[in-house]
C-alpha cells in the first residue's frame, strides 16, 4: 500500500468533507449519537433506571442491632450500639443513653455525658475481623505455671519464677476453649478465696494525691484528672494492696475520708 503524504490541514479538510457528505446522505444517522436514549420530562415525577440508587440506600441497611460495652484497655467503658447484616458486625454508633444508666446505689449520669464513644469503639469491628485478631485462646506460660502450682503467694522470688517481673517477654501457649474457661475460673476462685480470708479492701483505705494529668471544663465547671494512689489496709493495719488510679475530681478536698 502506497503511503499518502498529506498535511494536517488537508487531513482535517478531507475528514470534514466526508462527514458532511454522510450527513447529507442520511441526516438521522449523522445525529443518532447526539440523541438522548430516554426522554425525561420531570425527573421529580419519574426517573428511569434508578437501580443505581440502591447502592447508597443499602449502605447503612442492617438486619438487627445490639448494645455492647467498649473496653479496649480504656477506663471509660462506653455503651455503644452495634449493627449486624447477614451475620456480620458492620459498624457501631453512640447509643445516647448514658443518662439512663445507674449503679446499685441509684446514682445516675446526666445528659451531659452524651454522646459517649470514640474512634476506638467505632472501629472495633476491624479488630474483630482484622488479620491480626486472636483466633484461639492464648495463656501466658508463666501465669499457667503459677495457676498449676496453686497460685502461691507472690514474693520477689516467685515473681521472677513466673516471669511477672518480665513484662512482654514470656511465651504464649495455645489453649482450647475449655482450658481457657477452666483457668479463668480457677483465677477468679483464687482471688475470691484470697480476699475472703484477708478482707483487705473492706476495712480501711487512704488516698495519696498524685500529679495532675489532665484538666477540662464541663458545662462551665472545671474538672481535673489526677493519678492518685489508693492504699488498702487489713484489720491489723498492715498495707495489703496499693493501686494507682485515674481519678476525675471537681474540687480536690483538703482531706479524704479514711474509711468506707
Amino acid at each position: 500500500m502506497t503511503p499518502v503524504n498529506a498535511s494536517r490541514r488537508e487531513f482535517l479538510k478531507a475528514g470534514l468533507t466526508a462527514g458532511v457528505a454522510l450527513g447529507l446522505a442520511d441526516p438521522a444517522l449523522a445525529l443518532s449519537a447526539l440523541r438522548p436514549t430516554v426522554e425525561v420530562g420531570n425527573p421529580l415525577e419519574h426517573y428511569p433506571a434508578r437501580d443505581w440508587e440502591r447502592v447508597y440506600r443499602d449502605q447503612y441497611r442492617y438486619d438487627g442491632s445490639f448494645t455492647w460495652v467498649c473496653s479496649p484497655n480504656c477506663t471509660h467503658e462506653c455503651r455503644l450500639r452495634g449493627f449486624v447484616r447477614n451475620g456480620v458486625f458492620l459498624r457501631s454508633e453512640q447509643n445516647y443513653d448514658s443518662h439512663r444508666i445507674g449503679d446499685l446505689h441509684g446514682n445516675r449520669a446526666s445528659v451531659a455525658w452524651n454522646p459517649r464513644g470514640c474512634l476506638n469503639g467505632f472501629t472495633f469491628q476491624r479488630r474483630v475481623y482484622g488479620p491480626y485478631r486472636l483466633r484461639y485462646p492464648l495463656i501466658r506460660k508463666g501465669w499457667k505455671r503459677w495457676a498449676d502450682d496453686g497460685f502461691p503467694e507472690l514474693t520477689p522470688e516467685t515473681l521472677s519464677r513466673y516471669k511477672f517481673d518480665a513484662r512482654g517477654q514470656d511465651e504464649l501457649l495455645r489453649a482450647t476453649w475449655d482450658e481457657a474457661y477452666t483457668y479463668a475460673a480457677k483465677g477468679m476462685i483464687a482471688i475470691a478465696q484470697l480476699f475472703r480470708s484477708t478482707q483487705t479492701m473492706l476495712f480501711r483505705y487512704e488516698i495519696k494525691e498524685g500529679p495532675k494529668v489532665h484538666e477540662t471544663e464541663i458545662n462551665g465547671t472545671p474538672w481535673a484528672m489526677y493519678n492518685d494512689t489508693v492504699i488498702g489496709y487489713d484489720r491489723a493495719g498492715r498495707e495489703a494492696v496499693r493501686v494507682t488510679v485515674e481519678e476525675p475530681i471537681h474540687v480536690r478536698s483538703a482531706q479524704y475520708a479514711n474509711s468506707i
